[in-house]
């Protein structure tokens, strides 16, 4: 387990982390629409490839913001992976991992609650998981991927999500102001950026994310 000073530490790095790095994952879908029978947004999780992975975001990490963030970063994935790490944090949503779908839904809810400092209101994650799964079904670029292309698109949500998770919820705990508006602000530019989705311009709902009401 994580020292109570290697954590505040940790947060800290994350926090610097989730404010200058960039996603790491590939551009998301918007929500769409049908879902064809019998999609399924899983692939076979690589064990290889996640360590591929985790050691090419860690090396990001340390060339975008620095050794400690790497090194401190590195002894948290060590105790346990960032997939484990993950689903600790969403199984109570009924997000398994192994799948796409579960991983984005999870990110977009993350940055929605976020962006609009929802911080108290409980999202239903399976209207939203189902909305982002039709998207998927729809997308063909996504449907021509194969299962490592899947894992990376998936880990690197996951990966993100934990970074962001860190910084809002140490936010919170401090209830330092500043630092909400200001990664609220973040995950707005950045889902508007990168999928051109206005987050204050949605809310959730029984079909998953709508526009607001006037």
């Amino acid at each position: 387990m994580t020292k109570p000073c290697s954590r505040r530490l940790l947060l800290s790095t994350l926090l610097a982390i989730a404010l200058a790095f960039p996603a790491h994952a590939q551009t998301g879908p918007a929500p769409g629409d049908a879902i064809p029978p019998a999609f399924d947004s899983s692939f076979q999780v690589s064990e290889g490839l996640s360590v591929r992975l985790r050691r090419s975001f860690l090396d990001a990490i340390r060339w975008s913001v620095g050794v400690e963030a790497r090194d401190k970063l590195a002894e948290s994935f060590a105790e346990r992976s960032p997939t484990e790490i993950w689903h600790s944090l969403v199984a109570a949503d009924g997000l398994p991992t192994g799948n796409v779908a579960d991983a984005l839904t999870a990110y977009w809810v993350l940055n929605w609650v976020t962006a609009n400092g929802a911080y108290e209101q409980k999202v239903d994650n399976g209207p939203v998981r189902r909305q982002l799964q039709r998207a998927l079904a729809s997308d063909p670029d996504f449907l021509a991927l194969g299962d490592q292309a899947r894992q990376q698109m998936a880990e690197g949500y996951v990966l993100n999500f934990l970074l962001e998770h860190a910084a809002l919820n140490d936010a919170i705990a401090r209830k330092d102001i500043a630092t909400l508006r200001t990664l609220a602000a973040a995950s707005t530019a950045r889902f508007q950026r990168q999928m051109g989705v206005n987050l204050l311009a949605l809310e959730p709902g029984p079909d998953g994310f709508a526009p607001k009401a006037p």
